[in-house]
């Protein structure tokens, strides 16, 4: 049964953040094992989705240690995929055998995934599967060292369950969910809080909140950065998480989300006098209908328009398939109006537009040490290292990127902002 699914949000394009967004509602089916019920996940996940004012229906079927093979014959399993229509069915497999040579992976994981893929479909053809990317174990594989020696290392665990996660979302036009990804951030940085268990494999709180905090991003397209409800961890610990999960989300949507049908409604803009140039972001939309916020419509996906006066101007997208509809809102400023106010641009920079171009860049965190601004083609135009807690120059009016290097850390924290 097909049913049109939309979601209204308001984001900023390229920047992770969260702004105000139309409350919404998702039903979501969980099918895993212990790395899904640990800590409780779909419920974690379900209350920063509320903190946000959205909606979760979820339900779950994850016996420990579960295969998506036994999975496929679980009476279980098959009731609850075949019991109303989902939004999204993230299904996840047993910790290691995605991480198994490419030849065990073929037999054991891929055949498994496809058939629990054809049930959800077979429910309803617009469900979108999304398969969660699990993380390696923290020393590796020991007892499968031997007979694989790739996956004796975290490293080498963590790429094979990449591999494989990813060549399942190929396989079957489903999403990706990066909570793999994120633990490898985690664990490159040694950031704090620690994620594991003392087995080394599943997820303590922290570990539970940032697989929640990726889901949240993948399925309803909004950060999670600064997010009220932190399940006990302190307001710390939960904005590194959050922070952590919302970049490797967004830092790669289209890899993520490049073979279903969920669409995505970013787009980046640049602007040059009173002509601005947008670029839908979203890989699999069918269909665009733009708004340039001065009565000017447009249903091409990277349409060119020019204003008749200065100004700031809203601008939205709506990006749809058959099954789902999803809507974007953001600011575009043409020709020469200065903004004398405080703009937040991200949430380690704050932008001082003045006046002629001048603009001052503030740092209220002093966790960053060098700051590079990019031009609208990718190009490095402004490079500095930061020794104060501000820095000030002239910009010919645009559209920018910045890119934020974290100190002792490889970090990178990416936003924009517009020059007027």
């Amino acid at each position: 049964m097909n049913q049109l699914r939309s979601i209204s949000l308001s984001l900023l394009a390229i920047i992770i953040l969260h702004f105000a967004a139309d409350a919404t509602t998702k039903k979501v089916l969980f099918i895993g094992n212990s790395y899904t019920y640990t800590n409780n996940m779909p419920a974690i996940f379900q209350s920063i989705a509320a903190a946000y004012g959205d909606t979760v229906i979820f339900d779950q079927s994850d016996p420990g240690g579960y295969t998506m093979a036994q999975h496929c014959t679980n009476t279980t399993t098959i009731a609850k995929i075949f019991s109303q229509q989902w939004d999204i069915v993230v299904i996840q497999d047993q910790s290691e055998l995605p991480s198994f040579p490419p030849a065990e992976v073929d037999t054991e994981v891929y055949p498994y995934a496809h058939k629990l893929d054809s049930m959800v479909h077979a429910n309803d053809t617009c469900t979108q599967t999304m398969f969660m990317m699990t993380w390696g174990h923290a020393n590796g594989d020991p007892a499968n060292c031997t007979a694989y020696p790739v996956i004796c290392t975290y490293d080498g665990m963590q790429e094979r369950l990449r591999e494989s996660y990813l060549q399942m979302g190929i396989d079957n036009h489903a999403d990706v969910a990066p909570a793999g990804m994120a633990f490898k951030v985690m664990m490159d940085s040694a950031y704090a809080p620690w994620l594991y268990s003392s087995d080394s494999s599943h997820p303590i709180v922290a570990g539970s909140y940032l697989e929640a905090c990726v889901l949240y991003s993948s399925i309803f397209h909004k950060s999670t950065l600064g997010c009220t409800y932190t399940d006990g961890l302190t307001a710390t610990d939960a904005y590194t998480l959050q922070r952590v999960a919302t970049k490797v989300v967004f830092d790669s949507l289209t890899q993520w989300q490049g073979a279903g049908h969920y669409p995505y409604a970013g787009f980046v803009n640049s602007v040059a006098g009173m002509t601005a140039t947008f670029t839908a972001l979203s890989p699999v939309a069918q269909s665009y209908s733009w708004s340039f916020g001065d009565g000017g419509t447009s249903t091409v996906n990277n349409p060119l328009h020019t204003y008749t006066s200065s100004g700031s101007y809203v601008v939205t997208l709506t990006a749809s398939t058959g099954c789902f509809t999803e809507t974007l809102t953001d600011t575009v400023h043409v020709g020469t109006t200065n903004i004398n106010n405080t703009l937040p641009v991200g949430d380690a920079v704050i932008i001082m537009q003045q006046s002629s171009g001048k603009v001052t860049i503030q740092f209220p965190s002093d966790e960053f040490d060098q700051l590079d601004v990019y031009d609208g083609s990718g190009r490095m135009i402004r490079s500095y290292k930061i020794n104060e807690l501000s820095v000030t120059d002239t910009f010919i009016p645009g559209m920018y990127i910045y890119r934020l290097h974290a100190k002792n850390s490889p970090e990178i924290v990416t936003g924009k902002m517009s020059v007027y």
